[in-house]
């Protein structure tokens, strides 16, 4: 009987639950009112149905519950509403009936395009948990309603283009009151705020697990007070500008998995020591301040997948203890300091004992090499000191799909591994090193290589291109800088369809037959060969942006001749091509035929320049005018330097759009430069030197106001200082020949800095185009460099010479060889960045002045020929760069400073100089002889200044009349010097000055003296 009880009890309570269940699934499906909210929503909201995958579904005939991005409750109240991606572009404000789903627990608009401002009606949602509103095309500040919804636990705002501001209320206000909260996501936003007051606000919010705020104008340091957030597992501050040093607290935190400090390029810390069991999985630190040496302790990173420490200030060797990161895939340390070997991780090269008994070991024992990384796919080590011979266990790595090790030193032979028919290498890059012996044939066995780069490296031997034949999808190869003898075996067989082929010195006497076909081909690079004769046709048929056969004998082309329409870059400079230059086409980006032999322009080149930013006909034969039509192109750079052009300059060269650089030096022109700059100048190089130009320098000049380089030295032109160029701030070079006011130097401030790093660079720097190729995840960049390399000829030693390839960071002035008069004014002491001074040639008088000292990067200063007096100053003496210094053909006296380099100098340097003496001239010095610029009077305010004293008086009265008395009679003489003194202190205070000095520098020793005595 009571087991019939229960029984029965047992089921009575079974149907109670079925049938509750059976009524709530009744009863779940959508609510009326929810359905015509999100129906009243809908008819709002304007969006592309075409692209739609959810919003255009929407039936009214359905249960909403059961459309897509609705999810309801079990009462058929709507929770989540997910419409990210549905190209919605308007349709919310603040009186949208979203805001009365009083249910909603989520909600995702993201990655739509709004384009309104950012609604306020969001705190309506009381029960809201997650908003995601990241990239959905919100402007504007942010509302101050999203600091009440306190439920948060997830908050993303995040967009690309600075769209939204939080300025009122800012970041502090904003979260204050958001205790719940574990993921933010404020990226792109313009917070603008230092590190110690966001960190220190975030740092209430105990249960923060994803900080994500890149590029947000952050600055200052970062608050060790964000180590207190314990439960942090993901931190993004990436393209802020983040300075002082890391708080290595926050390495600390146990629970973080994920740290992007990357593109915070005066952020510095180091990577001092890592915790055992440590949680990180992601490390990207690149493009800050980041050094020091890598810990040993980085082997405690066992879960560690990906690290990038690209152009950062690690130094020292790579490692062992990496071995034991076996979960890493991805490690980029490019563009570093690292030095020594890549470790084989070979930890049993100093074992004498191992035991292990008695552990929880499993699994097996592995070979401790690059092979054991086995989930490594990217390793990029370019650009560092890393040297000796590459382990061949990280060839046969198998799951390595981009190696990168360019741009070191590593040397030896590059042996075959043992395996790669399993490789799935795609991109292999040892270019820029010094390695030696002949390709080894894995190389050509990995059929999945996309990228092949063995430029620039030590290979010899014979290297036959037919065994690329087996590497089907090489789209890049670039074998070039070698030693070896580049063949082709079986010029008929088919090749893969390689973009990029560079074969630059390779020793080609004749045009590779096979290319005749290859209509995949765009790069192709046989610059610095041995081919003669002519350029044949058929090249021009190819499908090729990029063609480089500088540096050959090439020296005509097989007719016809016709430049494809879609080559961009051409470069055919240092040949033999002679007569009249080809016609590229329109599209051409840049074209480079310098130093040839050309003899003539087409009269109608310009129409065939349409799209060229850099055209250089520079070293050729060129006669004649130079064509109107070349104004009808647009280059940034036009250089017709060098040859023998003649006639005038077509006034339309200053008026051309967009030209930065116009070089038009060494040839025959005459006339007058035309005074027809436009306003909108854009000129930063202008070098007309070497020419038979007279006449006055155009007024309209001024309007070039980018103008760095200005050359018109070595013509006939006859004029005084242009007053309109004192405002052109940028100057960094000028040479000129007529009469400076040197009061407008100071307008000149590109040349008063502080410190400049000395660089005379290989190429110049210029504009850029990139072709990519992206390879799993990894871009894999080619670049071509348009460049224009400034030279100027400056006159040094009275011979010329000619600095190529000037850059922003070199500075000089040249004034030789005019009708300069006056004193050398010490403002040039403030020109900091000068490199050569040259004031030769010109009538000058009076000392040189000492503030020539301060000029410590001064590597040339020539002051010859002038009408100088006095002594040398012991400050040039101090000059540590100064290799030249001419001083000939003036009236200097007294002893050459000792001390410094300025005695090591030829005697050439300071010869016609009757009263100078000492080394390096032969005429010896007497012992009282010294340099006359330092004075060795003294002035304590009762003394008299004889050189003041004589310069004012000596010329008036004489001897008899004034100085007798001033020794006579002490109240004249107080009386005088005080009036003479005052008067000198308000015009000359540098020399009243220096003046006081050695009065004091006098007291010290009368001091020391009546010390000394009163001791004896």
């Amino acid at each position: 009987m009571t087991l019939s009880f229960f029984s029965w009890l047992f089921m009575s309570l079974l149907a109670t639950i079925f049938f509750e269940i059976n009524v709530d699934l009744v009863s779940a499906h959508c609510q009326s009112d929810q359905q015509g909210l999100l129906l009243q929503f809908k008819n709002r909201l304007n969006f592309n149905s075409s692209l739609s995958l959810k919003l255009v579904k929407w039936n009214q005939s359905l249960d909403c519950c059961m459309w897509e991005g609705v999810t309801c409750d079990v009462k058929g109240r709507v929770t989540d509403l997910d419409l990210s991606n549905e190209r919605i572009f308007y349709g919310i404000d603040n009186s949208s009936s979203l805001f009365n789903l009083q249910h909603l627990q989520s909600l995702n608009l993201a990655y739509n395009g709004f384009n309104s401002t950012f609604p306020s009606g969001f705190d309506k949602l009381a029960k809201l948990s997650n908003l995601n509103l990241s990239h959905a095309g919100f402007i504007g500040q942010i509302p101050l309603e999203i600091s009440r919804m306190t439920s948060l636990v997830t908050l993303d705002l995040s967009v690309d283009d600075h769209g939204l501001e939080l300025e009122n209320p800012n970041l502090v206000i904003l979260v204050q009151n958001l205790k719940e909260l574990k993921h933010l996501f404020l990226d792109g936003i313009n917070l603008s705020t230092q590190g110690k007051e966001w960190c220190q606000v975030l740092s209430s919010l105990s249960n923060l697990q994803v900080l994500s705020m890149s590029n947000c104008y952050l600055s200052g340091p970062i608050d060790s007070s964000l180590s207190k957030l314990q439960s942090l597992s993901v931190i993004r501050l990436d393209g802020n500008n983040l300075s002082a040093q890391f708080p290595k607290e926050i390495f600390q935190v146990r629970t973080i998995k994920a740290l992007n400090l990357s593109n915070n390029p005066f952020l510095e810390g180091s990577l001092k020591e890592f915790l055992p069991d440590s949680s990180l999985e992601t490390l990207l630190l690149s493009k800050t301040h980041f050094g020091g040496t890598l810990p040993e302790s980085i082997g405690n990173l066992g879960k560690l997948s990906w690290i990038e420490l690209v152009g950062c200030q690690f130094n020292g060797s790579i490692p062992e203890a990496m071995a034991n990161l076996t979960q890493l895939v991805f490690l980029d340390f490019s563009w570093n300091n690292f030095f020594g070997p890549i470790p084989s991780f070979s930890l049993a090269k100093n074992l004498t004992q191992l035991n292990i008994a008695n552990n929880h070991l499993t699994g097996s024992i592995l070979s401790t090499n690059w092979s054991s990384l086995s989930k490594l796919i990217n390793i990029d080590l370019s650009n560092n000191s890393l040297n000796g011979t590459l382990p061949t266990s990280l060839f046969g790595n198998p799951s390595l799909r981009s190696i990168a090790l360019s741009q070191n030193q590593f040397s030896g032979r590059l042996n075959d591994p043992l395996e790669v028919s399993s490789s799935t290498l795609h991109v292999l890059d040892l270019g820029g090193n010094k390695l030696e012996g002949p390709v080894p044939e894995f190389v050509f066995g990995v059929q999945s290589l996309y990228v092949l780069i063995l430029s620039s490296n030590n290979f010899s031997g014979p290297l036959n291109i037919s065994s690329c034949l087996n590497l089907l999808d090489l789209s890049i190869l670039d074998l070039s800088f070698n030693n070896f003898n580049a063949i082709v075996s079986n010029p008929d067989s088919d090749f893969p369809l390689i973009g990029q082929l560079k074969l630059a010195s390779c020793k080609l006497t004749s045009f590779p037959n096979f290319l005749k076909q290859r209509f995949g081909l765009t790069h192709l690079d046989l610059s610095n060969n041995q081919m003669d004769g002519e350029i044949p046709n058929w090249v021009w048929n190819l499908d090729l942006d990029h063609l480089d056969l500088s540096h050959n004998y090439l020296v005509n082309f097989q007719e016809p001749i016709h430049v494809a329409s879609y080559l961009s870059f051409l470069d055919l400079h240092g040949n033999k091509l002679q007569g009249q230059i080809p016609k590229p086409f329109s599209a051409a980006m840049y074209i480079d035929y310098s130093s040839n032999n050309f003899s003539s322009i087409p009269i109608d080149i310009g129409d065939s320049l349409m799209g060229a930013m850099f055209f250089s006909l520079s070293n050729n034969n060129l006669h004649g005018i130079i064509p109107e039509s070349i104004c009808n192109s647009t280059p940034f750079v036009l250089d017709l330097s060098n040859n023998s052009l003649n006639g005038t300059m077509p006034q339309c060269l200053t008026r051309m759009k967009n030209l930065r650089v116009l070089d038009l030096s060494r040839n025959n022109l005459s006339g007058n430069i035309p005074d027809t700059f436009s306003s909108d100048c854009w000129i930063e190089t202008l070098d007309l030197n070497g020419n038979h130009l007279e006449g006055k320098i155009p007024r309209s000049l001024a309007n070039c106001t980018s103008l760095k380089v200005l050359d018109l030295g070595n013509n006939q032109i006859n004029d005084t200082f242009p007053c309109h160029l004192k405002n052109i701030s940028s100057l960094k070079v000028l040479q000129l020949r007529g009469e400076l006011p040197f009061q407008w130097l100071r307008s000149w401030k590109a040349m008063m800095v502080g410190s400049v790093e000395f660089k005379i660079l290989t190429g110049g720097n210029g504009f850029s185009f990139t072709n990519s190729l992206y390879v799993d995840g990894h871009n894999y960049s080619v670049g071509v460099a348009i460049s224009h390399q400034d030279s100027v000829t400056i006159t040094n030693k009275g011979s010329e010479i000619s600095l190529v390839k000037i850059t922003s960071l070199f500075t000089f002035i040249d004034l030789s060889c005019n009708k300069f008069e006056g004193q050398i004014p010490e403002l040039l002491g403030e020109f900091k960045a000068l490199y050569a001074l040259n004031l030769s040639h010109n009538g000058f008088k009076g000392l040189i002045p000492t503030s020539l000292g301060n000029l410590k990067n001064l590597e040339s200063l020539d002051l010859s020929s002038n009408n100088l007096s006095g002594g040398i100053p012991q400050q040039l003496g101090d000059l540590n760069f100064l290799a030249i210094l001419n001083l000939s053909h003036n009236h200097l006296e007294g002893r050459i400073p000792n001390g410094g380099q300025i005695q090591t100098f030829s005697e050439d340097f300071f010869k016609d100089n009757k009263g100078l003496c000492g080394v390096p001239l032969k005429k010896n010095c007497s012992s009282n002889v010294g340099p006359t610029t330092k004075d060795k009077h003294s002035d304590d305010g009762t003394n008299i200044d004889w050189n003041f004293l004589s310069v004012e008086l000596g010329f008036i009265f004489g001897l008899g009349i004034v100085i007798l008395p001033l020794m006579f009679y002490k109240r004249w003489r107080l009386w005088y010097c005080k009036r003479i003194n005052g008067f000198l202190s308000r015009f000359f205070p540098q020399l009243i000055q220096r003046s006081r000095n050695r009065g004091r520098r006098a007291s010290r020793r009368r001091t020391k003296t009546q010390l000394r005595n009163n001791q004896q």
